[in-house]
């Protein structure tokens, strides 16, 4: 049955699929309670939700025998240069269409396909980030990588850059093994390229992460790590990009197979367009079915002024100095420091 369920998740568009049956072990559960004890969390406070439920899928739904672990490459192997300094870099996650649609209906046709074929009824929960899952810690068990040092699941054929989904089901499946723990031997790329020093070896400290701030983070960035966000308007790719598993992937010209995903890509934003726009609900009519939704009119734009600042966009100074009347505070006060700062 795993073979059947491999090649109709192939056939859908997936990359990776992995298997799981049971809970996740005292170490994984000892390790992420440690670090919301760290505080490395921000504000993400949802990340504590759930309880025990991260780790023991039978909490979510009584008859889970077992996980379907799916994994979907969104990498783009075309290297892309900002076009200008009035532009902003966004992660390549948030390119295309919002993963979670994305996921979702190919979670669904899975499903469909997956019944079609053997022809066998089953109860089936399928999630994908939006989940009470502790996700990396199912997909770690199931063998669909290794933890590097960036925190990311490093898959040795396909990198880190994938999306990560789940079928939870009555049937019964073998469970795969673990890759068990590799590691990144004595490479610390990530680590050493890390502008804001968030990460240590297998550790990321959520507060200081560029991705993190820039979408997470709701309030004033301080003057340190703003001058550190570079031209990065949503998110940051810069841990991934320099790991040697995903370098090797421009050299084979790897490109991910979710059409529906790379439909209306847009690696930058234009900070002008940014910081005109005049509403919430605009906001949400320009950005719907993006991922960008998730730092909301205000860090956005608050994010576009930074990378004003950060590119030395001096054309961009009138721009900035009308947003010191705003009705929010967090994008008057910045447009203020980036005008004392010009």
């Amino acid at each position: 049955m795993k073979e059947k369920i491999r090649s109709i998740a192939y056939d859908v568009g997936f990359d990776l699929v992995s298997f799981v049956a049971g809970h996740l072990d005292y170490k994984t559960i000892l390790e992420y309670s440690d670090w919301l004890t760290s505080s490395f969390y921000g504000e993400m406070h949802y990340l504590s939700n759930y309880g025990m439920k991260k780790f023991y899928p039978e909490l979510i739904e009584p008859w889970v025998k077992s996980i379907i672990v799916v994994g979907a490459s969104y990498f783009n192997s075309s290297l892309v240069s900002l076009p200008s300094e009035e532009y902003g870099r966004v992660a390549m996650y948030a390119w295309g269409e919002d993963y979670h649609i994305v996921l979702k209906l190919m979670l669904e046709d899975f499903v469909r396909k997956l019944k079609s074929e053997i022809k066998k009824e089953f109860s089936y929960r399928i999630f994908s980030d939006a989940t009470p899952l502790y996700e990396k810690g199912f997909a770690l068990r199931g063998g669909m990588g290794f933890q590097g040092k960036n925190t990311c699941i490093i898959n040795p054929k396909i990198g880190s850059f994938f999306f990560i989904g789940e079928v939870l089901t009555d049937l019964e499946i073998e469970e795969d093994k673990s890759l068990g723990f590799r590691g990144c031997g004595k490479c610390s790329l990530c680590i050493d390229n890390c502008p804001t020093d968030a990460l240590t070896p297998y550790v990321l400290n959520a507060n200081r992460c560029i991705s993190y701030l820039t979408i997470e983070y709701k309030g004033i960035i301080s003057e340190e790590l703003a001058l550190k966000i570079g031209d990065w308007i949503f998110g940051c790719d810069i841990c991934q990009l320099v790991c040697p598993f995903n370098k090797i992937l421009y050299v084979n010209k790897l490109n991910s197979k979710i059409e529906r995903f790379y439909r209306n890509i847009k690696p930058f934003l234009n900070l002008k367009e940014v910081m005109k726009i005049p509403s919430n609900n605009q906001f949400r009519k320009i950005f719907k079915n993006k991922a960008i939704l998730r730092a909301g009119r205000r860090g956005l734009i608050r994010n576009a002024i930074i990378v004003a600042v950060n590119n030395k966009a001096k054309s961009l100074k009138d721009d900035i100095a009308k947003l010191i009347y705003d009705k929010d505070e967090v994008i008057a006060k910045t447009a203020k420091w980036a005008l004392d700062r010009f």
